[in-house]
């Protein structure tokens, strides 16, 4: 873990092969090996995943030794259980809803956060013209701990109101969001785009966002023993998160085309919409920021009724992206 990345660098295309095989029981190379098998769960249908569509579709993965398949959830709130059972090696989702397991004795390590706030946009009736409009109003959400319950409560926190000053309404998925607007049942939803913003069509208007209220919104999780046994494959995971970040930011037609391939909606408009919503939100080194897990845990054991760590370092391993950066391995990436 505190082996310079020069020296990895140097090496890792020799001895990725040779890890592959004693982390993970098979053989492979690096250039198109792929065979470090892989399976990464993603919470929502949306662009808040293009690092993992593009990884895919620009063959970052497979030149990294990996051989990813990617396995979408339909919250958050499924997101610990799929780790537990391991149905799925690597997640992404809120912190929150992982915490409350690390709370209860699962050991998780975070080992990347691409975004540091909530990303999701409410879309609604039209005849919501403000935020103090929603108080009585039913707002639509996929479930209980999902990614867009956790926002909601965040911001409900911050404009001093309570759950009981809007009528949350459990979904069970995001394209039940879409089609309770569509049928009245719900003045508004909560959603990451292009989902929500394709309501627009329908007469919908865009309410609000939740971009300016920071949070561990999506950060990679492992399980401590899958990292401790697969260490090169989480490593090569983590080098290619970093190098699609860059393409993110660095070539916008390459993200938009996988954004309308992956995302549920393969309008280019809606697509490019998409795009410039997330572009800044996306980090460029997805360190794990410490006090964003603090703050998921205090509110995961508020909710549990549990004492939060008051240390949550032990859930943390920044070694990764750090290595990366201090080698000069992200800066390359810019032309830094």
């Amino acid at each position: 873990m505190n082996k310079t990345i020069k020296t990895l660098s140097a090496a890792f295309a020799l001895t990725l092969g040779a890890a592959s095989l004693a982390s993970c029981g098979q053989g492979g190379d690096e250039e198109g090996g792929g065979d470090m098998k892989m399976t990464v769960g993603y919470t929502a249908i949306g662009a808040a995943y293009s690092d993992l569509y593009v990884c895919e579709d620009q063959g970052v993965f497979k030149k990294n030794g990996l051989d990813v398949e990617l396995k979408l959830l339909n919250s958050s709130s499924q997101l610990l259980s799929a780790l537990a059972s391991k149905s799925v090696d690597v997640g992404a989702g809120i912190v929150n809803a992982t915490a409350a397991g690390a709370l209860e004795g699962v050991d998780l390590d975070y080992v990347a956060l691409p975004i540091p706030a909530y990303y999701q946009e409410m879309w609604g009736d039209p005849s919501i013209k403000s935020e103090d409009d929603l108080k009585g109003k039913k707002i639509g959400l996929s479930s209980p701990g999902s990614l867009g319950d956790t926002a909601t409560d965040a911001w409900l926190e911050k404009k001093g109101w309570t759950e009981t000053d809007v009528d949350k309404t459990f979904l069970k998925s995001t394209p039940a969001e879409v089609t309770a607007l569509k049928k009245g049942a719900v003045d508004a939803i909560v959603t990451q785009p292009p989902t929500g913003t394709q309501t627009r069509e329908h007469g919908f208007e865009k309410i609000m966002d939740f971009a300016d209220i920071p949070a561990a919104a999506n950060a990679y999780t492992v399980t401590s023993g899958y990292n401790k046994e697969n260490r090169k494959a989480v490593e090569a995971f983590v080098k290619s998160e970093v190098e699609c970040l860059s393409i993110l930011h660095q070539d916008r037609d390459a993200t938009v085309a996988s954004i309308q391939k992956h995302s549920g909606n393969d309008d280019k408009e809606l697509a490019e919409y998409s795009y410039d919503f997330f572009e800044p939100l996306w980090a460029t080194k997805p360190t794990v920021d410490p006090e964003l897990v603090q703050t998921s845990f205090d509110q995961a054991a508020a909710d549990k009724g549990k004492e939060a760590p008051a240390d949550v370092s032990k859930y943390i391993d920044n070694g990764m992206v750090e290595d990366l950066d201090q080698s000069g391995f992200i800066d390359d990436l810019y032309g830094k």
